[in-house]
């Protein structure tokens, strides 16, 4: 093997082994949804319910362990009627929450917010792709240890269209639970919304070790066949 070949077979590997380890992953809380029903709250009828803010709580023994949440997809398919989601302009927080499951405030919302709340997404809704609707954001690093996850979404000057857009609800109420803040408050005794979670890759990989080895090993082999080549 040439001493280019060599290299760049090293620099590919490396590439491999890093391109490899930074595939982002997800998966989703709230499963099984109800059948053939859905939530219009918050993000098919805020204007028609006078909603200011809606809240959801995740168990924090969904998750498997340290999590930095770079996505979160909501679904529609359970009642696919052509609906577009709501006008008017949404925040998206992330927070811990000092509440259990089916305990959140619903008198006030800030009573269940605890540490580290961050803004993740700010503007308009995105567009529903097909039977998604999906929420790019700014990084969340989670720690379950630190307990349960809390979402809180907040609309100023909403606006509902014509067909009424129901995204899918989970009948998984050990798992995820919502409370809503409006013309009426309520909440924590139905699921919140089937969600999905991308999230960022471990930072482990690959380890600096390996990589030494790796590149070391390169280094010796090219000054074998150099020292090869001299001896003839």
């Amino acid at each position: 093997m040439r001493r280019g070949t060599l290299l760049r077979w090293v620099l590919g590997s490396v590439t491999f082994s890093l391109g490899f380890g930074l595939q982002a992953s997800s998966f989703v809380i709230g499963e099984p949804p109800l059948i053939a029903t859905g939530n219009c709250d918050p993000f098919g009828c805020p204007e028609f319910f006078g909603l200011g803010t809606y809240q959801q709580i995740y168990t924090s023994s969904a998750f498997s362990g340290d999590s930095t949440i770079t996505g979160l997809t909501f679904y529609d398919e359970q009642v696919q009627n052509g609906a577009k989601p709501a006008g008017g302009t949404y925040t998206l927080s992330l927070s811990y929450s000092p509440k259990a499951l089916g305990a959140l405030d619903i008198t006030n919302p800030n009573e269940n917010v605890g540490s580290d709340s961050r803004v993740f997404f700010n503007g308009p809704l995105p567009f529903l792709a097909q039977t998604t609707l999906d929420f790019p954001g700014s990084p969340f690093t989670y720690d379950p240890a630190d307990g349960n996850l809390l979402l809180t979404v907040t609309v100023s000057k909403p606006s509902d269209n014509a067909v009424t857009l129901y995204l899918d609800q989970s009948s998984a109420t050990a798992q995820t639970t919502d409370a809503y803040f409006g013309i009426a408050n309520g909440g924590n005794n139905t699921g919140g919304l089937v969600t999905g979670f991308t999230v960022a890759p471990s930072t482990a990989t690959p380890e600096p070790g390996s990589l030494f080895l790796m590149l070391g090993g390169a280094a010796a082999l090219i000054a074998y066949r150099r020292k090869r080549r001299r001896s003839f």
